[in-house]
Parts: structure tokens; C-alpha cells; sequence
């Protein structure tokens, strides 16, 4: 059984074995992300109103970019707060296909993998990219998968916030039902 600090539930049905992996944050960190988002939304709305009265033809430039930024910010906030309330992850491990699905509530759509099509089934290597692994760590990010393979030239990745532990038992499951 999977023991993560993810909540992840594992069950054996008729087609294979469906793990669903449940995004989770602590408390602190779900007050703390839509504090940010207020934050976020209640200046940027204060320096787009404060723009627009105060702008003159030189300054456009600056306000475009300021708006693009303080909305790619927001989208992605936001969507981390809509991920981690109504997002998982479903892997089903059939006896030929492991079948995938990202869902946003009632929205998203399975892809479904050959299993002897599939290689080089492991961990998400990110230890000579520091950065990259603290921003895929990070609480406020959709990211940080921890299962990777080949499928036909294309590297699929999945496993939002697995533990190391965890990401192994589920590879250990989909090379055991592949072969």
C-alpha cells in the first residue's frame, strides 16, 4: 500500500488497478496562497486604476507590460487555488494500457498509453537543476511530477507531488502489470 503525504488512493477493478493522487496543502499554505491572491488583485487593480488616470503617450508601454505580468501572476495563482480544492490525477493500469486523465473537477480527458510502447519508465531527474526543483516544490505551483517516460518520441510526465517513495511504488506497479 501507499503510504505518502499526498493522499492517494489505490484500487484494484475489473479493467486494472486506479490510483487517484489528490493534490493536498496545509492549511497555512492554502490561507497564505488566497491572501496572496487578494493581495495581488486588490494593488494591481489600484495601479491599473491609478494608470489610466494618470497616462500619458509614453507610458502605454509600460502599462501593457505591467497588465500582461500582473495577469499571468494572477492566472496562475488562481489556478493553483482551483487545482489544489478540485484537481487529481487518475492512473489506471490496465493489462495493455496505462490510461491517464489531469482532472479539473468535472473537466479533463484520459489518454491511454500502450504499455509496451511506453520506456524508460522512472523518477523526474532534477538534481543538477536546482532552481527548477525548489520552483516545482514549491506550495503555490502546479508542478513538480515525479514519473517520467518515452512514448513514441514525446516525454510524458505525471505524478503531481508524489513523494520519491511513493513515485517508485507506482512505477514498480505499471513495469509489474507491462510485462
Amino acid at each position: 500500500m501507499i503510504d505518502s503525504e499526498a493522499k492517494i488512493s489505490v484500487d484494484k477493478t475489473d479493467e486494472g488497478q486506479v490510483i487517484v493522487i489528490y493534490p493536498q496543502l496545509k492549511s497555512w499554505q492554502t490561507i497564505a496562497l488566497r491572501i496572496w491572491v487578494a493581495v495581488w488583485s486588490v494593488t494591481g487593480l489600484l495601479g491599473i486604476m491609478g494608470m489610466l488616470r494618470e497616462s500619458s503617450g509614453d507610458q502605454w508601454a509600460y502599462f501593457i507590460v505591467f497588465i500582461m505580468l500582473w495577469g499571468y501572476f494572477l492566472y496562475y495563482a488562481i489556478r493553483s487555488i482551483v487545482w489544489h480544492q478540485s484537481g487529481k490525477e487518475y492512473v489506471r493500469i490496465g493489462s495493455e494500457t496505462l490510461d491517464y486523465k489531469r482532472s479539473w473537477g468535472s473537466y479533463g480527458s484520459a489518454v491511454s498509453y500502450d504499455l509496451e510502447t511506453m520506456k524508460n519508465i522512472e523518477l523526474v531527474n532534477l538534481d543538477d537543476k536546482a532552481f527548477a526543483k525548489a520552483y516545482q516544490d514549491a506550495f503555490w505551483t502546479v508542478g513538480g511530477e515525479k514519473i517520467v517516460f518515452d512514448y513514441i518520441g514525446k516525454k510524458v510526465v505525471f505524478g503531481l507531488r508524489l513523494t520519491e517513495k511513493d513515485a517508485k511504488t507506482i512505477i514498480k506497479m505499471i513495469k509489474k502489470r507491462g510485462r
